[in-house]
């Protein structure tokens, strides 16, 4: 290449014509002529080629369009999903906090109602106890009278039977005393 480079600019220097402009600008016969060609082919190009270049144009702008809208499909549905989704764990929880605040209610009546059994219970055995402990103490003093009336008769009989000395009488209550001090209590 470098050859034919050096051969053509010794061809301009044979000439003597050139100067250095006209090494850089094409012959103007050259020049139309090539305009001319090109457009030929442009023309032919345009002519045959323009629906073949515009459903190509067509279907790659399609290619890139339809990825685009099934992405924005995909990303309006994985939206509408996570809503659907927050609101399914939004009710989860407060069906959760529901159940745990219906827990405690149901827990808190249980307690209730236990302590007031409890205090009915405690409240009835009181009651029983102390209508036992009367009836004890009056069967008691029951039975202190009975014993108090035998005894007297017996020391009636004692006294009407015979005189009684001071020895006698301290014999009779020394007697009284174990015989109280023997009854069950």
């Amino acid at each position: 290449m470098l050859k034919l480079l050096a051969h053509g600019a010794l061809l301009a220097a044979a000439e003597g014509e050139s100067r250095g402009i006209d090494l850089v600008l094409p012959n103007m016969h050259e020049l139309v002529a090539g305009v001319i060609s090109f457009l030929i082919v442009f023309g032919f190009i345009w002519w045959k080629g323009r629906g073949l270049i515009g459903r190509m144009v067509t279907a790659r702008q399609e290619a890139v369009r339809r990825p685009l809208a099934e992405a924005e499909e995909a990303k309006v549905k994985a939206e509408g999903l996570l809503a659907e989704r927050r609101r399914e764990v939004s009710g989860a929880r407060d069906e959760a906090n529901r159940i745990i605040e219906e827990g405690r209610r149901s827990a808190e009546a249980a307690r209730a109602e236990i302590l007031a059994k409890a205090k009915a219970e405690a409240d009835e055995l009181t009651r029983r106890s102390r209508e036992a402990i009367e009836a004890d103490k009056e069967r008691a003093a029951a039975q202190m009278r009975d014993l108090v009336a035998v005894l007297s008769l017996e020391l009636a009989q004692k006294v009407v039977s015979g005189s009684v000395d001071a020895a006698v009488q301290q014999a009779l209550v020394d007697r009284y005393i174990e015989e109280l001090e023997g009854m069950p209590r």
